[in-house]
């Protein structure tokens, strides 16, 4: 029987300072207290992010596979290897910083490596509708912001990356979905340090049932 997969995705461009970095590293010492025998596996897309679709790509990603040709599935090739990793793992947990009030540029590019017809998704031509394939899958996402976009501030119809991290785990099958907000990191000392203080008692509540 092989061993259930936790697979990491962190998104900060920052590796020192990074609040999600850090919470992660805190939920996944506590998680493991709870399930030790996970197996581990760390995707950092924000020092390493993948390359952008291209030209190439996108006509590879539109061919049959037994058709494509060797420089179609070279192109491809990473893009593969993002969705097998992805399909492979049983828990993901996001470390993804809010940028603009949206996801980082390179998690988009990640994004949009693994969103791909036929691999992650289908599309029924008859009855026009999406029919995600990655199944059985948690999710719990990490969100740090600069600013606080709940309900009760005037931001919060300008919260772009939560709402669109939902729809495309959505659109991929990927509906048990957890979201531990960390804002005001742009306040003063005693509001950020309490707004992660709280991310933290949310987290480790969170390990014990995960």
């Amino acid at each position: 029987m092989r061993k259930k997969i936790l697979l990491e995705i962190q998104a900060s461009v920052r590796e020192e300072g990074s609040i999600s970095r850090r919470l992660s590293r805190k939920f996944i010492d506590e998680w493991y207290s709870y399930n030790p025998n996970i197996k581990h596996v760390i995707r950092d897309v924000g020092i390493n992010p993948p390359a952008h679709p291209t030209e190439l790509w996108t006509k590879a990603n539109s061919t049959v596979p037994e058709e494509r040709t060797l420089e179609m599935r070279d192109a491809l090739a990473a893009s593969e290897e993002l969705i097998n990793e992805l399909l492979l793992a049983d828990y993901i947990l996001l470390g993804i910083p809010i940028y603009n009030h949206g996801v980082p540029s390179n998690f988009k590019a990640y994004i949009d490596n693994i969103v791909r017809i036929n691999r992650t998704f289908k599309f029924d031509r008859n009855s026009l509708t999406f029919h995600g394939l990655v199944k059985s899958k948690k999710v719990l996402i990490i969100n740090p912001s600069a600013a606080n976009y709940s309900s009760q501030t005037p931001m919060s119809s300008m919260d772009f990356c939560e709402p669109y991290l939902l729809t495309i785990f959505n659109y991929i099958g990927i509906t048990d979905i957890e979201c531990v907000k960390v804002p005001d990191q742009f306040m003063p000392e005693e509001i950020r340090n309490k707004a992660i203080e709280n991310a933290d008692a949310q987290l480790i509540e969170l390990a014990k049932n995960w």
